[in-house]
């Protein structure tokens, strides 16, 4: 999974990290409800931020802080970020952060990394060094002293809810593919195979209904449903071809949905359906010739994109029956 990500990664620009992050925790999903970026001198110490109720900054809110350094993040650098979050937070501007995560690539530093795994040590580092670190330097041409209230609000704070997250974490995430992807090329490689169970299943009958309305047609004899199928030698193996180009489909859209970013499998499908809805909407004797036709048009398109190398034909005419469960397209009314 590194290859050469770790390098590409830490050439990022602050701006590039935030908008990396933003993709990536968007694709984790982790329970927000939203995820937002803020920045500029507006964010208050907010980088990325995934928001877990529609409450937004009066709920739950987990804040991503992204710092991009040419060295391991320092000790103060940490310290002046959870005082500036915890001032504004104390200002009445947003709740506290029930989690507060430092993206270094470059990892922290030493003394960094024993604070936050001693929280009540991280705790006194900041209220002892308050003047040193944070009174001046959270807002520019404003001191700001550590009074009474700022106080007690800082000591009620759970410092054991400050995280690190280096390159490695985020390399080993198992979300992290489809944001490689978008950043770097990321190679996806071929979906697995379809496995078609021998049972139908709800989730396909849908287009099963169609299709035997489709056989009913074609032999002039009225078939109840898919199980009056098995017993016709020709119906039953055409529709069993059918069957595993759906699962083809099924396999290939479910692999590239959780490795790519959603619209570059909307894309593919999108030159799907176009390569084959004249065929579709063209004059046909039956259904069925209908839904023949189709598969063999599916066969020859040739759709744009990093998914095209990917699609075997059963998988292009798959796509097809995948548009007829969702009613995209109508095999037989």
């Amino acid at each position: 999974m590194k290859n050469n990500y770790d390098r590409q990664i830490l050439a990022l620009n602050d701006e590039q990290l935030e908008q990396f992050v933003n993709d990536w925790i968007s694709c984790k999903a982790m329970g927000y409800v939203e995820v937002d970026r803020f920045s500029g001198a507006g964010d208050l110490g907010r980088d990325v931020v995934g928001f877990l109720s529609k409450e937004r900054h009066e709920g739950l809110w987990h804040n991503y802080q992204c710092k991009q350094y040419g060295r391991k993040l320092p000790t103060e650098t940490a310290i002046l970020e959870i005082g500036k979050i915890l001032y504004y937070a104390y200002q009445g501007e947003f709740s506290v952060p029930e989690r507060y995560i430092f993206v270094a690539p470059r990892g922290v530093n030493r003394n960094l990394e024993r604070l936050i795994n001693n929280p009540s040590q991280f705790k006194a580092k900041l209220i002892d060094n308050w003047d040193q670190y944070c009174s001046t330097k959270i807002s520019d041409g404003l001191t700001i002293p550590l009074d009474g209230g700022l106080k007690i609000f800082i000591y009620a704070f759970d410092f054991s809810t400050i995280k690190r997250l280096a390159l490695d974490n985020i390399l080993k995430d198992t979300c992290i593919k489809p944001v490689l992807h978008k950043w770097f090329g990321e190679e996806l490689g071929p979906a697995p195979k379809g496995q078609t169970p021998a049972e139908i299943q709800d989730s396909e009958l849908p287009y099963i209904r169609q299709l035997v309305g489709a056989y009913s047609q074609r032999c002039g004899q009225t078939f109840a449903d898919y199980k009056d199928i098995e017993n016709h030698p020709e119906y039953s193996i055409h529709l069993l071809r059918q069957r595993e180009r759906f699962y083809d489909a099924d396999a290939f859209k479910r692999f590239y949905r959780d490795n790519t970013e959603p619209e570059v499998l909307d894309s593919f499908e999108t030159d799907i359906y176009y390569g084959v809805i004249d065929t579709f909407s063209a004059e046909h004797k039956d259904s069925l010739a209908r839904v023949d036709a189709v598969m063999i048009q599916a066969s020859v398109v040739q759709a744009a994109g990093p998914l095209a190398k990917y699609a075997r034909v059963p998988i292009k005419q798959g796509v097809c029956h995948h548009f007829a469960n969702e009613g995209d397209l109508i095999w037989h009314q």
